[in-house]
């Protein structure tokens, strides 16, 4: 028999095309996985969610409805600002006035959050660095409504860069110094940079392993098996940069072997160099924002999981 209070929210993260479900339990060893769920989106997009939503919530491997959602990227703005607070103004105020340049609706149809708020140094008196997300209303509304409808009970709305950090902070123990977090999804990809007070930078780029599983499929002739792409990606990624250290589990005096690294790794690096460009792009803009300190360090999270020795590449 379950103990209920051993478990968790289901998690429910939502994209463009695809639903991602997770949940979590607690036991005697740790965490465990409860139950995991993967639904494509396809059709109209209210009924095509709210049928998937109804099958994750009739879904075995979940218990329990309530559920914890990250709402679509392309629905959440998401943009760094920094402002003075002036004595007569309350902080509140001051980061509505301050957005009001980036929201591209009316404010008052504005749900506005800010995950990461930052006093530059100690001697700026009533300054601050914020990171602020923004939503409509109608969106979240609308969301709420189709979670409701499929008999799941949400108790909070989510931000995927604060779960990023959060999952972080459970693996490693934070400092003072910069992290650039990296989670990789199948077709976009998050980055941000943060230290232990918040978030310094955050930015979703359209990066996933999608592209390089079907240059694989194509390549190898694997029509449809996106399965045996990813088996490839994985195994043999991007050895083909590092061949004495990190092909333990490969016969380099296997011919066909040293042509399947060099195969995929021609097939994989132009993309996989697009990713680390967007890594320049991100320290480049925190040198702009003169923060000199110590990057302690690229944590890689998500499907970065399925590409060999891509930690070393970046």
């Amino acid at each position: 028999m379950f103990n209920l209070k051993s478990l968790y929210p289901i998690g429910i993260d939502i994209g463009k095309k695809n639903l991602y479900a997770a949940q979590l339990r607690k036991t005697r060893q740790g965490f465990a996985v409860k139950g995991l769920g993967h639904r494509e989106l396809n059709g109209d997009a209210d009924d095509a969610l709210i049928s998937a939503l109804k099958e994750i919530s009739g879904n075995g491997q979940f218990h329990g409805k309530r559920v914890t959602v990250h709402l679509p990227p392309q629905n959440v703005l998401s943009f760094p600002i920094r402002f003075q607070v002036a004595s007569e103004a309350s902080l509140e105020e001051a980061i509505l006035r301050e957005s009001k340049a980036y929201i591209t609706f009316p404010i008052e149809e504005a749900i506005i959050d800010y995950p990461s708020l930052i006093s530059p140094s100690p001697g700026g008196a009533n300054q601050y660095s914020a990171i602020i997300t923004a939503i409509r209303r109608e969106h979240i509304e609308q969301y709420l409504r189709m979670l409701k409808q499929a008999g799941l009970i949400p108790e909070a709305v989510d931000f995927a860069v604060c779960s990023l950090i959060r999952l972080h902070n459970f693996l490693h123990n934070t400092t003072n110094n910069l992290s650039i977090l990296c989670h990789i999804g199948y077709t976009q990809s998050l980055l941000s940079a943060v230290t232990k007070e918040g978030i310094i930078a955050e930015r979703t780029v359209p990066w996933g392993t999608k592209i390089p599983l079907k240059k694989i499929m194509l390549n190898f002739e694997l029509t449809g098996d996106e399965h045996k792409a990813g088996l490839l990606l994985k195994k043999y990624g991007l050895v083909h940069e590092n061949r004495n250290g990190s092909a333990k589990d490969i016969n380099l005096a296997d011919e066909t072997e040293t042509g399947n690294i060099r195969a995929v790794y021609q097939i994989i690096a132009p993309h996989i160099e697009e990713l680390a460009d967007e890594f320049h792009e991100m320290i480049g803009y925190l040198r702009s924002e003169e923060r000199k300190g110590v990057v302690e360090g690229i944590y890689i999270y998500g499907q970065g999981a399925l590409i060999h020795h891509l930690e070393g590449y970046i």
